[in-house]
This record gives structure tokens, C-alpha cells and sequence, in this order.
């Protein structure tokens, strides 16, 4: 059975020091979160990296799997490809999950959009912004 899942980002937790760190994690059904629903890290190098992986596995062949890794801390959410249309989510201590490949990208891509809009309001500018903002449009032109 189809899951809903959608990657998250609270805007009214970003900051920026050096990077730009804040709330981030995956929603499963609407009311579970992996890692946990206050999951503070890195939002802009991670958002940066799912990115790159959710475009290796659209292109992927079957049976292929990548990496949506967090910066601190252990949690990883490994992504293996099933079908054209779906992919399986294995979080390190929660079940199997089986969701959309279009779902969870335009879920990527509309939170990438909106962390941009929130950086670009507060004027915050650095080398990791330009490598998401460029990464977002790519996502968004990206085949499917």
C-alpha cells in the first residue's frame, strides 16, 4: 500500500551562522516523523543532497538504491527503487515505507522552493544557496 510522505522543513526555525541550520525531517501518513518532528540540521546542504539523489533515482534503473542522508547524527532514509511510479524508504529503526517517486519529489521541490523564498526574503546569501537554488530549478526541469 501506497504511503503519503513528504519531506518537511519548519521556516521559522532557520538560522544562519555559518550555515544555515533548522528543522527538517520526513512526514509519513501525517503524523509520524523520521527522525523526529524537531530534528534541527543542516537545511540547505541536506536539502542539496536529496536533491542529488532523488535525481539518481528517477534515472536509476530497478533495484537501485540512494541515500537521504542527515548530517548529524546516525539517521539515514535509504530509497530503492521498485517500479517506475514507486519507491521503497527504509529508515533505520521504523518500518518499510512504499511511496510515490513523483509524490516524494514534488514534495522536495516545493519545500526546496519554499526555503529559498524564506532565504531570499531575509537576504541571506552564501556558496551552499546558489548550489540549492541551481539544484531546485535542475529538479524541477528534470525528466520524469
Amino acid at each position: 500500500m501506497l504511503r503519503n510522505v513528504e519531506i518537511k522543513v519548519d521556516l521559522d526555525s532557520l538560522n544562519k551562522s555559518i550555515n544555515i541550520t533548522g528543522i527538517i525531517y520526513f512526514e509519513i501518513d501525517f503524523h509520524r516523523y523520521y527522525p523526529d518532528e524537531y530534528w534541527s540540521d543542516f537545511v540547505v546542504i541536506i536539502l542539496s543532497w536529496w536533491i542529488k539523489s532523488m535525481k539518481a533515482l528517477i534515472l536509476s534503473k530497478k533495484g537501485r538504491t540512494y541515500e537521504f542522508d542527515f548530517m548529524d547524527g546516525s539517521p539515514v532514509v535509504l530509497a530503492k527503487k521498485i517500479s517506475n511510479e514507486e519507491i521503497e524508504l527504509s529508515c533505520y529503526d521504523e518500518d518499510i515505507v512504499i511511496c510515490n517517486i513523483k509524490q516524494l519529489r514534488d514534495s522536495l521541490l516545493s519545500t526546496s522552493k519554499k526555503v529559498l523564498r524564506d532565504i531570499e526574503r531575509k537576504k541571506w546569501e552564501s556558496d551552499e544557496i546558489e548550489e540549492l537554488r541551481s539544484l531546485t530549478i535542475s529538479l524541477e526541469r528534470y525528466p520524469f
